[in-house]
């Protein structure tokens, strides 16, 4: 919140609190919205009288502050002063409106026309406060959502570890580099991410998905299992005999809503839904396409990219070759995989089935059982890579310097 002396400005001799604005049109609410001014340090002038009428007359397009408290109490027209007044407030500012009548059908079209709130006589410190400071929770989830990664995780080939991938990417984002991070796995009927983890399956996963009209945070909610602070996993068995129907539109609606509560959201996407969800893969952030060492996944990568550049993808493509080592052995090398994709691989995921065995048993992420090990290592670099995360220096008296060496930290001189 800036203080009350830089909230004022002048434009085409109209002086606004470039914060807030209140006009009511009785002497209490005009007290109430003088008290909230005053516990947020803007300026008294910000509370006027003469209510939506005094609004229309004072506010105009470009001197408009980011949140406006309008009284529509003595308004002979209140759904035409409204809308006036939406128009000349723009889409990036807010219209709370305060009323008399408590009818959950006014609130609606209150909302209906453009208004963000409805507030209802008498007015309270405390429900305006909150109303006010709702915009700022509300512009601050916005913010996160856009500056928040979508990533889609797809196996190009059955069996090649792309839901162990995605989900220790996601508990890694979540628990290692602490970001508010959501696993989706939208393979409904044989998902294994939230048995990966030993968290039970949420119950509202499908009734989201078949409902993008009702979904809102108390539903998502429904649907989401909680591991940790940090992760959120929606999964779920449904019954093999059931078709469960997955449109664009209610993948569309859903992560834009999960969107504004965690800022890394991960998709496990069965490669058999690739021909349906078009969208999803357009406007991820970045794409994983993991395959094996074979000459299917060759072709299989390469038929995939190609595809996804004819949906003009805003994201980047990762490849990464997964189970590979002495444990298991790769139907072509390396250098003939890459020479068949024309490119080199992004990362490669080494096979370790001893610790793979030991997770799985135990419903826990690579990085509980086994942090050091090389398939741990691997997965922290593509997930930092995603995240775009950077882990914090360390400070102390030495720190790294090019070629592994240390170097002694000097202070100033003198």
């Amino acid at each position: 919140m800036g203080n009350a002396a830089s909230n004022l400005s002048t434009l085409f001799g109209t002086q606004v609190c470039e914060d807030f604005m209140a006009f009511v049109d009785d002497e209490h609410s005009l007290g109430v919205s003088r008290e909230v001014c005053s516990a947020l340090e803007w300026s008294a002038d910000a509370s006027q009288d003469g209510g939506i009428a005094a609004a229309l007359e004072r506010i105009e397009p470009g001197n408009s502050p980011k949140v406006i408290l309008a009284d529509i109490s003595k308004s002979i027209d209140p759904d035409g002063d409204i809308t006036r007044l939406i128009r000349k407030v723009g889409p990036n500012n807010t219209l709370i409106i305060l009323g008399t009548s408590n009818d959950v059908s006014l609130f609606r079209k209150m909302i209906a026309l453009g208004a963000k709130d409805y507030l209802v006589k008498p007015l309270t410190m405390e429900v305006l406060k909150d109303a006010v400071e709702n915009v700022d929770r509300q512009s601050q989830a916005f913010q996160a959502a856009q500056s928040g990664r979508l990533t889609v995780v797809v196996g190009v080939r059955g069996g090649v570890g792309a839901t162990t991938i995605a989900t220790n990417m996601a508990w890694i984002m979540a628990n290692e580099e602490k970001l508010g991070t959501a696993l989706l796995d939208l393979d409904l009927h044989f998902g294994t991410s939230t048995l990966s983890l030993d968290i039970e399956t949420g119950g509202g996963f499908r009734e989201a998905l078949e409902n993008p009209h009702r979904l809102d945070k108390l539903f998502l909610d429904s649907a989401i299992v909680k591991d940790g602070d940090k992760l959120a996993v929606l999964g779920t068995e449904e019954p093999i005999d059931e078709v469960v129907e997955l449109s664009e539109e209610s993948i569309d609606t859903l992560i834009g809503e999960i969107s504004q509560d965690y800022n890394q959201v991960i998709v496990d996407l069965p490669r058999h839904l690739l021909p349906t969800q078009g969208a999803l893969l357009a406007s991820a952030d970045t794409v994983i396409l993991i395959s094996d060492q074979s000459l299917a996944g060759i072709r299989d990568i390469n038929r995939i990219t190609q595809a996804m550049t004819s949906l003009q993808t805003k994201g980047r493509i990762l490849k990464i070759v997964s189970r590979v080592g002495t444990e298991r052995s790769a139907q072509v090398s390396k250098a003939d995989f890459e020479r068949g994709l024309n490119e080199k691989v992004d990362y490669t995921v080494p096979e370790e089935a001893k610790t793979m065995t030991i997770c799985a048993n135990a419903g826990k992420a690579i990085g509980e059982v086994a942090a050091k090990s090389s398939i741990a290592k691997v997965l922290r670099e593509i997930s930092a890579d995603v995240s775009d995360y950077t882990e914090p220096q360390k400070k102390g008296l030495f720190k790294m310097v090019p070629g592994g060496k240390k170097k002694k930290e000097v202070g100033p001189k003198g």
